[in-house]
């Protein structure tokens, strides 16, 4: 019962409807969040949702998280309260926060205009000045560095790949990925930190990094991220408009891979779910891109796709609940990576499958690239806790950026086989 339900509740997403030359208002819309005891908490959130107008952010075994809109806050206390069930109030007013958050205008400065780009950690980029930091390193680095196309948006933007290394054919590959999800912001930059520490840091790295090939995808769903930044920040999903589902926009590209990717009752075949999955696996440019590129390279030995919110470090599987053959790797990685965090920053990161820490999800990178032969797979949830959500304010952008990179640098020096494997125990979603 609880997976047909989940296919409910993440049916209550807002319709994802073009308002492609308007602003999206959230104006007196506001983020609660709930404690979840049972299965019939779960159906009261559902009866909710079918307002159209109850949008979940964050979902746990436990807890929901859920935007709510100014005109049904009435009625969504009145029934929470009929089931005895309190909520917290995380952002009062969801418009005032992106207002206050909005990014301004790319200006040169003096510091920019000697390093030859806009990038820095004191506000989240537009596409055009994350293109200028690719032209950066490019030229600037051209030892080490090389920017590949892997493909094209629908919108015609270009997907590019950061490749750096040494040119030792004996180095292990690792691939980290961003963007997938258009709102998450905070991700996109956290990459973009690990790419700038490794290029302009290379020769004081340790030598478990300076030995690994590194293959970054900062932004793998620019289209997405500019409709985030013109007109609707919570946008989630790729911006392709198909002439066979002309209602509404777009498919999540982390639910379009074809590793289980439909399963009754858990994905999402609504073409105006933030999370709809597409016709058919890979029938997006942006997955399609992703296994091209893969397929192309020396099969990384590692994966790690950056997403947020929730500060979680997940493994396989995702839409099933036996562990993977790789279970005890998975566990002892994620452990390490999440005291490393702690090491860096304080910040609290739980770990453990998808499927048993936050809830089943079908056809994501994770899962396809583990079943694809990349054994060390992992998808980490970045800030916050949801205290802002979606809306990390950018003076977190260079603390976020720090915590994951030493993530990745536990990962990296796992992969020198210097890690013993231990067991530990997890909840089950049932």
């Amino acid at each position: 019962m609880y997976i047909v339900i989940l296919q409910i509740l993440y049916g209550v997403l807002s319709s994802g409807l073009s308002t492609d030359n308007e602003r999206v208002s959230y104006e007196g819309a506001q983020v609660w969040r709930t404690e979840l005891r049972n299965g019939d908490d779960i159906l009261l959130i559902k009866k909710l949702g079918d307002y159209k107008d109850l949008s979940i952010w964050s979902l746990k075994p436990r807890q929901v998280d859920f935007l709510i809109t100014a005109e049904n806050k009435l009625n969504v206390h009145r029934h929470l309260q009929a089931r005895r069930l309190n909520h917290t109030v995380l952002i009062m007013d969801v418009q005032t926060r992106i207002d206050a958050l909005a990014p301004g205008i790319d200006t040169w400065t003096e510091n920019s205009l000697r390093l030859g780009h806009r990038l820095d950690w004191k506000s989240y980029p537009s596409s055009k000045v994350i293109g200028e930091y690719y032209n950066y390193v490019a030229e600037n680095f051209p030892s080490i560095c090389k920017v590949k196309n892997i493909g094209y948006t629908s919108e015609n933007r270009s997907l590019k790949m950061i490749s750096i290394s040494d040119g030792n054919p004996k180095n292990k590959g690792i691939l980290v990925v961003s963007g997938m999800h258009s709102r998450e912001w905070i991700g996109i930059t956290s990459a973009l930190y690990i790419l700038d520490n490794i290029i302009t840091q290379f020769d004081l790295l340790s030598d478990y990094m300076k030995n690994k090939d590194w293959h970054i995808i900062p932004l793998l769903n620019p289209d997405g991220y500019e409709y985030t930044r013109l007109h609707d920040r919570l946008w989630r999903k790729n911006r392709h408009k198909s002439i066979t589902r002309p209602r509404c926009r777009g498919v999540d590209i982390n639910r379009n891979f074809e590793t289980d990717w439909m399963i009754a009752g858990i994905t999402a075949t609504n073409e105006c779910d933030h999370s709809f999955s597409g016709p058919f696996p890979f029938s997006e440019l942006e997955s399609q891109a992703l296994r091209n590129a893969i397929a192309d390279m020396k099969k990384p030995h590692a994966f790690f796709d950056l997403h947020s919110y929730g500060q979680l470090i997940l493994y396989p599987w995702s839409a099933k609940k036996s562990p993977t053959p790789d279970y005890s790797k998975h566990l002892v990685t994620a452990r390490g990576m999440a005291q490393a965090i702690y090491k860096t920053s304080s910040q609290l990161y739980k770990f453990g499958a998808t499927y048993n820490l936050v809830y089943p999800a079908t056809g994501t990178a994770l899962d396809w690239a583990y079943s694809n032969g990349i054994h060390h797979a992992y998808a980490v949830e970045t800030r916050d806790l949801g205290l802002n959500g979606f809306l990390t304010p950018p003076d977190q952008i260079e603390d976020a950026g720090k915590e994951i990179f030493a993530a990745v640098k536990h990962l990296a020096k796992v992969m020198e086989d210097r890690v013993s494997n231990r067991g530990s125990d997890e909840k089950s979603w049932f």
